[in-house]
């Protein structure tokens, strides 16, 4: 019986989409409206009315946002094997530059500036990555290379710093997967 019922479910929706939304969106969000499935809106805070017949909205954080990068295992120059972690600090200027052009915004961000993080690093001595740690000057090397990267994509980055900058040793373990009986 209930699926004997469900058209009248899908007429419901389908009409429901010649209905118009809204959307509220605070100081701390931005929205794309992809209109037509190929022109691209930019709202702000406010509110927005849309058609979901022929509009898509999508809602991202424009305020703010810290993200912890990943450890990573590096090399130095001369040699020295090292892990790093840090944290970027960044806030969205263009979501328009964003949003239409990734799948997971959150994800490129951080995927992109680990690959920031690890060209800088790699490029020192360990002697001159460390001097610059205590100095506090490659926070600012960081920094600015991650805007570089990241200025395409309409992002502003605030900080990056550097949690843990160690040497370590890495061990490569060859296991077998097979279970041989003698």
């Amino acid at each position: 019986m209930e699926s004997a019922l469900s058209w009248i479910g899908q007429i419901a929706e389908w009409i429901g989409a010649f209905v118009p939304r809204w959307a509220i969106l605070d100081t701390t969000q931005g929205a794309i409206k992809f209109v037509g499935g190929s022109k691209v809106r930019v709202c702000g805070p406010g509110v927005h009315f849309w058609w979901p017949a022929r509009t898509t909205l999508v809602t991202y954080p424009t305020a703010q946002q810290t993200d912890r990068l990943g450890t990573q295992t590096m090399e130095t120059k001369d040699g020295r094997t090292f892990i790093v972690e840090g944290t970027i600090t960044y806030c969205v200027e263009n979501l328009a530059l964003l949003i239409p052009v990734t799948h997971s915004a959150t994800t490129a961000i951080v995927d992109i500036t680990m690959t920031v993080v690890h060209d800088v690093c790699c490029s020192m001595d360990w002697e001159t990555l460390q001097a610059e740690q205590r100095k506090g000057t490659i926070k600012t090397k960081l920094r600015n290379a991650a805007q570089k990267e990241l200025s395409e994509y309409g992002i502003k980055v605030l900080r990056l710093k550097l949690n843990t900058l160690a040497k370590c040793r890495v061990l490569k373990i060859s296991q077998s997967t097979s279970n041989e009986e003698n």
